[in-house]
């Protein structure tokens, strides 16, 4: 049980390769950089749960308020997210988006809103909620194409999530040609580092815009990047041939 100053760090880590995978590799510097700053931090690997699909029933506004229909992990998934203070977001990109099993866990949030609608000035609808007014929405991704442009649908679903959640998303960490990150030495090791910073940031005054600079510098040439992976996969191919 944390103290009452302590904050509490989730991740949803959705990579069907769970703690093997490059997702996990950079999640877990931030988590480290949270955990230095004496954040009680937890990492939930959404492979491993029980997740049943959104059925759109609305079971859990109008039979059951609050209470899903689906007998599985999420409900005490939810718990946690309702006493987190950060919370991360850690997918993989697929096909320019988060990854089903993601999805999946985000579909099932309706028990934590209630169904009345509020209509913003902005152009936004959300519904009201119990979580913290306070709280902070984090997204991790990794990805194997070059550059960042390939998660911008991913990055504006997060936002849009978030403010449907009456919330923003704080920031977004991504790691574009993550294959690298297994080779020794790390091409990426100065940007880990604010990875870890940020993970540290977070739990105080906020990620600075510095630090996320500091993660987002390209850390391969593109062109180069590209002809090598391949010049690898027509290997591959010529060996099935």
């Amino acid at each position: 049980m944390k103290n009452a100053d302590q904050k509490y760090v989730l991740a949803f880590n959705s990579s069907p390769r769970k703690e093997k995978g490059f997702t996990a590799m950079v999640l877990e510097r931030f988590m480290a950089g949270a955990a230095s700053e004496g954040a009680e931090t937890e990492t939930i690997y959404l492979a491993s749960k029980k997740i049943a699909d959104c059925l759109g029933c609305t079971w859990c506004w109008f039979k059951t308020p609050g209470v899903c229909r689906h007998k599985d992990d999420v409900p005490a998934l939810h718990e946690k997210m309702l006493r987190a203070d950060v919370i991360i977001h850690a997918t993989p990109l697929y096909i320019c988006n988060m990854n089903a099993i993601m999805k999946r866990f985000l579909d099932r949030i309706m028990p934590l809103a209630e169904p009345y609608q509020e209509y913003h000035d902005d152009g936004v609808c959300s519904h009201p909620h119990d979580q913290k007014p306070d709280l902070r929405h984090v997204l991790l991704s990794t990805c194997g194409f070059p550059g960042l442009r390939n998660f911008d649908p991913l990055v504006l679903a997060a936002e849009r999530m978030a403010e449907v959640g009456g919330g923003h998303l704080h920031a977004a960490v991504l790691f574009p040609s993550s294959v690298l990150l297994a080779r020794d030495p790390c091409p990426a090791a100065e940007q880990l580092e604010y990875v870890f910073r940020a993970g540290r940031e977070v739990v105080g005054d906020g990620i600075s815009e510095e630090t996320v600079q500091g993660y987002s510098r390209p850390y391969v040439d593109p062109h180069a990047y590209v002809d090598e992976l391949n010049a690898f996969f027509r290997t591959l191919r010529e060996k099935i041939d």
